[in-house]
């Protein structure tokens, strides 16, 4: 029987909820129903998940990778990631299973089946645009689902950050020069983290404001518009 090459496999658990919410779901193009880990050439691996529409990938600096591989992640795996974030919890290879375990060696979930997905993924080199093509702001139009998709992924960055800030939770969107097809978004927690999500391509882009805004009457500032009146005073009856 030969040695499982993934056998020393090891990941930062509380990162996997990051990118769990663009792992596609039933998807025909079996591969993309699991995570990819690639190793990088600076030491840890690339985390990354796609449902062919957005993409997200995390940097894992602390991550002991030696080959590509893309993984089965259920949903139990990903509680089990998500939960217990102020352990030490790591992803790492049982024999041929993917297992959380906790403090080095206590296991806290092993997944049923082999991980191992045979197959070619996604390039996702060519997806993400070069620092010098991007310009902040979010042109064109995006579909709701995948603006979802990000807005949980930021959440989950924040739990697994520890960051309960208001801003923990922040997106920053860029796009690529004269080109709407595509948009970068970055999470303000997790500065290791980038995504790509494409646009509605074939949709008309809207106005900035329909018609009859230009009709409402001038007022200084959103203040101004949420200020209550004083009440009128009322002369004393007497008695």
């Amino acid at each position: 029987m030969s040695e499982n090459k993934h056998a020393k496999l090891r990941l930062t658990a509380k990162l996997l909820p990051i990118i769990a919410p663009f792992i596609a779901k039933a998807d025909i193009r079996y591969y993309l129903n699991a995570i990819n880990v690639r190793p990088h050439k600076d030491g840890g691996a690339v985390i990354c998940a796609t449902n062919g529409h957005v993409l997200g990938a995390i940097y894992d600096p602390e991550a002991i990778c030696e080959h590509e591989v893309i993984l089965r992640f259920d949903n139990r795996m990903q509680q089990a990631c998500a939960t217990g974030l102020t352990n030490d919890r790591h992803v790492v290879m049982i024999g041929d299973r993917l297992a959380v375990v906790e403090n080095g060696d206590a296991d806290v979930y092993i997944q049923a089946g082999r991980p191992e997905i045979e197959a070619q993924y996604p390039r996702y080199e060519r997806v993400i645009p070069k620092l010098e093509d991007l310009l902040p702001g979010l042109p064109g139009t995006f579909g709701s689902p995948v603006i979802a998709l990000a807005q949980k992924a930021a959440v989950a960055a924040g739990k697994a950050l520890l960051r309960r800030s208001r801003y923990a939770v922040g997106m920053t969107f860029f796009s690529k020069k004269d080109d709407p097809g595509s948009a970068v978004f970055r999470l303000g927690c997790a500065p290791n983290f980038i995504g790509v999500m494409m646009s509605m391509r074939g949709e008309g882009n809207l106005p900035a404001a329909p018609a009859w805004v230009a009709a409402l009457p001038v007022v200084d500032d959103l203040a101004s518009m949420t200020k209550t009146a004083a009440p009128a005073k009322t002369e004393e009856v007497p008695a």
